[in-house]
C-alpha cells in the first residue's frame, strides 16, 4: 500500500486535496464506508504524510469488512505519529478482528503506556468490569435455594445459621460477580471452605457474606457454596447459564435473606480481604458488642506496608487503616507462612505494645484437586518446549526482569535452543513497563506468550508438558503456584525471600533476588540440562509432603475454636487514650498504620453514620453516637467536650447531648449553622459516672429546619482546666484546614 504523492498543477493541487478530504469525511459520515474510503485513498496519494487520515482511511476499511486493509492503514499512521495512544488501540481492534489476539494484547498494552488513562485500552486489557456496572443482563430463572448440606450426626436442628465458626466469604461472592476462574486467594477460600462444610465433623460451620446496604451479614446455603466452587473450576465462561443462574441465586440470598443471628461465641472467620468494604469493622465491633463473637482474619500478606511502591493507588492508605483497625478488634489472626506471622507480629507490637494477638501458622501446602487436563493452548500444540509462569501480570511480580532474562537468552544461545515462556495470570496493576517491553520487542513476542481466564483443564495441561516454573516476585506471603508447581512434579524457580522460602522448601531452585545473570543462568541450564532437571524432580517425590485440604481445614477449626482464640477486650480497651488528646474521624493517609486511622473508626457508634471520608464523617442525627473510654481518675473531675462539626450545604439545626454512662442527666446544646458552615461546639460534664463519655447528635426536632445529615470531623475531651490542652486543638485544626 505504499503510496507515491502525484504530481499536481500547485494551484490545483491543493484544492484538490482539500475537496478529496472533504468528501471523503462526507461519506463517512454517512456511513458510506467504501466510498468514504476511495476519496480518502486519492487524497492520500497527494497528501501521504497526513496520519490523521491514514488513521481516517484505516476505520473506513475496517467498517467495510477489510481489518487487514485497515491493519496496514494504521501501520502507516503509526511511522508519522509513534506516540498516538488511541492510534495504538485501533491497530489492537484491527488485530482482534484478524484473530491474532495476541499481538492485539500487545497493541493495547502499547497504547495504555503511552497514556495510562486510556479507559478503552485498559478495558481492553483488564475486562469491561473493571471500569463500570455491566448493562443489565438478561433475565435469569433465579433456582430456588438449594437444600442446605446435611450436619453431621448428633447436630441440633435448625442449628445452621449463626453457627459456632462462621466463614466470611465476602470477597469471594463479591469477584464471582464478574469472574469465574479463581486466583490465588480465591483457590485458599474455596478449598478450606469446601472442605469445612463437607468434613468437618465436631463442630457446626456455616458461610456467610457481608452486606453493606444492610450492614448485616447475610447467611448462604452450604449447598449454592459448594455448587459456586464445583463450576468455577470446570471453566472460565461468566455467561455460561448454569453459572449465571448460580450467581443470580448467590445476589438473591444476600439481597433479600434475613440478617444473620450469630450463636454467642461464634467465631467470624474471614479468610480473604475486607479493606475495601466500608464500615466493616465497625459492624464487626457492634456484632461483638451484641452476640459477643470472636473475630479471626487471615492475613495472606503486609505487601502493601513491605512494598507499597508495587501497589495500586489508594490500596496502601487502605491497607494501613485495615492493619490498624484489626489490631484492635481481632482476636486471633491466621497467616500462611511464619514469614507473614513474623511480620505480623513486628508491625502489631508497634502499633500495641501492651497486647498480644494471638497469631498461629497455617501453610498453604495443600495437595492441588486433581483435574483431568485439556488441550494445551493453540500456539503451544506444536510440541514446543515452554517454562510455565502462573500469576498475576503486575509490578511486583517483577515480569520485566523475567523477560529482560528471555532477551539475553535469545540473543546468547539463539531462538531454537531457548524454550518460550508461557506467562498464566490476569492483567495487573503498573505492569505497564514489562508490557511495553513485550509490545515492543519482536523477539519477545515471538517467544512470550501471554494468557488470561485459563480454566483449571487447561491449567493442568500446562503444568504437566512444561519444562518446569518460574515464580518471579519483590515479596510473597506463601506463593501458591510454587506448591502447585511441586505438586506436579515441575521445578519451581524463584527467588530467595520471603515466604518463598517456605513454599519452595521442598525442592525449589532458589536464585538471588533481582539478579538477572543469576536468573539467566539458572534457567539456562534447567532447560538445557535434561539430566539435572530430572535429578531435582526426583527429589521432589523423595521430599514432598502435601496435606490434602481437608486437613488444612481442620487446622482452622482447631485454631479458631475458643480455646485456641479466646477473646480479647473490646477494641478501645486495647489503647491507651488520654485526657486532652485530638480524634480526627476522618480517613487518614498511610503509608504507615497509626492507631489514630483506628481510633477515628472506633469512636463511632451508631447506625447512622456514613462511610468516613477525607475530612470526617456525616452522621444521622438520633442514630449516632460517639463513645470515648475515660482513663482512670477522670470520673472525679468535670470535663469539656469539644467537636468540630462540618455543617451540610443547606442551613441546618441540631442538638448535641454529653453524658457519662451511670453518671449525672445528659448536657444538651442546640446549635444553629449556616450553609457548609465549620464550627466548633463546646460542651461541659459534670464530674460523676462510669469510666465512658458518649455524645450523640440528635435532631432539633422542634426548629422549624431539621438536619438530615450533620458532619463530625474531630473530637477532644480534656479537664475543664486544661487551657494548653484547649489551645492545641483548637490551633492544630484550624492549621489543619489550610491549604
Amino acid at each position: 500500500m505504499d503510496m507515491q504523492p502525484q504530481d499536481t498543477d500547485p494551484q490545483g493541487g491543493p484544492s484538490d486535496a482539500d475537496r478529496l478530504v472533504g468528501e471523503g469525511d462526507r461519506l463517512r459520515d454517512r456511513r458510506a464506508w467504501a466510498d468514504a474510503a476511495e476519496a480518502y485513498g486519492q487524497y492520500l496519494r497527494l497528501r501521504p504524510a497526513d496520519g490523521a487520515i491514514w488513521i481516517q482511511y484505516g476505520h473506513c476499511l475496517k467498517e467495510s469488512g477489510d481489518p487487514k486493509g485497515a491493519l496496514l492503514c494504521y501501520r502507516e499512521a503509526e511511522k508519522l505519529q509513534p506516540g498516538d495512544s488511541d492510534l495504538q488501540l485501533q491497530i489492537g481492534h484491527a488485530l482482534k478482528l484478524l484473530g491474532r489476539a495476541e499481538e492485539a494484547l500487545g497493541a493495547y498494552a502499547m497504547a495504555l503506556s503511552l497514556d495510562p488513562g486510556n479507559v478503552d485500552a485498559r478495558r481492553e486489557l483488564l475486562g469491561d468490569d473493571a471500569f463500570a456496572a455491566p448493562p443489565p443482563p438478561e433475565p435469569v430463572p433465579v433456582p430456588p435455594p438449594p437444600p442446605a448440606v446435611a450436619p453431621p450426626p448428633g447436630t441440633p436442628a435448625g442449628a445452621v445459621t449463626g453457627a459456632p465458626l462462621v466463614f466470611d466469604a465476602s470477597d469471594l461472592f463479591d469477584y464471582f460477580r464478574h469472574n469465574r476462574a479463581p486466583t490465588g486467594i480465591q483457590r485458599v477460600q474455596l478449598n478450606i471452605i469446601r472442605e469445612a462444610l463437607q468434613h468437618v465433623a465436631d463442630r457446626l460451620v456455616s458461610v456467610a457474606a457481608f452486606d453493606p446496604a444492610s450492614g448485616d451479614w447475610k447467611a448462604v446455603p452450604a449447598a449454592l457454596f459448594l455448587d459456586l466452587a464445583r463450576l468455577s473450576a470446570t471453566a472460565t465462561d461468566t455467561a455460561e447459564t448454569d453459572w449465571t443462574a448460580a450467581v443470580a441465586a448467590m445476589g438473591q440470598a444476600l439481597r433479600t435473606g434475613p440478617a444473620l443471628d450469630f450463636a454467642a461465641g461464634s467465631a467470624l472467620v474471614n479468610l480473604g480481604t475486607s479493606w475495601w468494604i466500608p464500615d466493616y469493622l465497625r459492624r464487626v465491633r457492634e456484632a461483638k458488642a451484641r452476640h459477643g463473637i470472636r473475630y479471626v482474619p487471615f492475613l495472606h500478606d503486609c505487601i502493601p506496608l513491605l512494598v507499597p511502591e508495587h501497589c495500586a493507588e489508594g490500596l496502601v492508605d487502605e491497607f494501613a487503616r485495615w492493619f490498624a483497625g484489626l489490631c484492635l478488634h481481632a482476636d486471633a489472626v491466621l497467616t500462611n507462612s511464619d514469614c507473614t506471622r513474623a511480620d505480623f507480629e513486628r508491625l502489631q507490637r508497634a502499633l500495641l505494645p501492651g497486647t498480644a494477638i494471638a497469631c498461629r501458622t497455617v501453610p498453604l501446602d495443600g495437595q492441588p484437586d486433581a483435574v483431568p487436563p485439556g488441550p494445551l493452548p493453540a500456539p503451544l500444540r506444536d510440541g514446543r518446549r515452554f517454562v510455565l509462569s502462573v500469576g498475576t501480570i503486575e509490578s511486583r511480580k517483577n515480569h520485566l526482569l523475567v523477560f529482560q532474562a528471555w532477551l539475553t537468552l535469545v540473543r546468547r544461545h539463539g531462538a531454537e535452543a531457548v524454550p518460550d515462556l508461557v506467562c498464566v495470570g490476569k492483567l495487573g496493576w503498573l505492569a505497564e513497563e514489562a508490557l511495553r517491553l513485550h509490545a515492543r520487542s519482536p523477539i519477545l513476542r515471538a517467544k512470550v506468550h501471554l494468557l488470561h481466564d485459563v480454566p483449571d483443564t487447561v491449567l493442568a495441561a500446562l503444568y504437566r508438558d512444561c519444562l518446569f516454573t518460574l515464580y518471579n516476585s519483590f515479596y510473597e506471603g506463601w506463593g501458591l503456584p510454587v506448591t502447585e508447581s511441586l505438586a506436579h512434579g515441575k521445578v519451581p524457580l524463584v527467588p530467595e525471600h520471603s515466604g518463598l522460602r517456605e513454599s519452595g522448601a521442598a525442592g525449589a531452585v532458589f536464585f538471588a533476588p533481582n539478579s538477572e545473570p543469576e536468573l539467566v543462568a539458572q534457567i539456562w541450564r534447567l532447560s538445557s540440562e535434561d539430566a539435572h532437571r530430572a535429578a531435582l524432580e526426583a527429589g521432589i517425590a523423595g521430599r514432598l509432603r502435601l496435606r490434602s485440604w481437608s486437613g488444612i481445614a481442620a487446622q482452622v477449626v482447631r485454631d479458631t475454636s475458643a480455646d485456641a482464640a479466646p477473646g480479647l477486650p473490646a477494641p478501645l480497651a486495647r489503647v491507651p487514650l488520654r485526657l486532652g488528646q485530638a480524634h480526627a474521624l476522618g480517613l487518614l493517609a498511610g503509608p504507615e498504620p497509626v492507631l489514630a486511622m483506628a481510633i477515628a473508626d472506633a469512636l463511632r457508634e451508631g447506625l447512622g453514620w456514613s462511610p468516613a471520608e477525607a475530612w470526617g464523617a456525616w452522621a444521622r442525627p438520633g442514630e449516632s453516637r460517639l463513645r470515648l473510654p475515660l482513663p482512670a481518675g477522670a470520673a472525679d473531675t468535670a470535663l469539656r467536650v469539644y467537636l468540630e462539626i462540618q455543617a451540610p450545604a443547606e442551613p441546618a439545626a441540631f442538638v448535641l447531648r454529653a453524658w457519662r454512662e451511670g453518671g449525672p442527666p445528659p448536657v444538651a446544646l442546640r446549635q444553629d449553622a449556616g450553609p457548609a458552615e465549620r464550627l466548633f461546639a463546646l460542651l461541659t460534664v459534670p464530674a460523676g459516672g462510669a469510666d465512658e463519655l458518649v455524645v450523640s447528635i440528635d435532631g432539633a426536632y422542634a426548629a422549624p429546619i431539621g438536619a438530615a445529615q450533620v458532619g463530625v470531623c474531630s473530637l477532644m475531651v480534656c479537664r475543664t482546666d486544661d487551657h494548653a490542652a484547649r489551645l492545641d486543638y483548637l490551633e492544630s485544626r484550624a492549621l489543619a484546614r489550610l491549604p
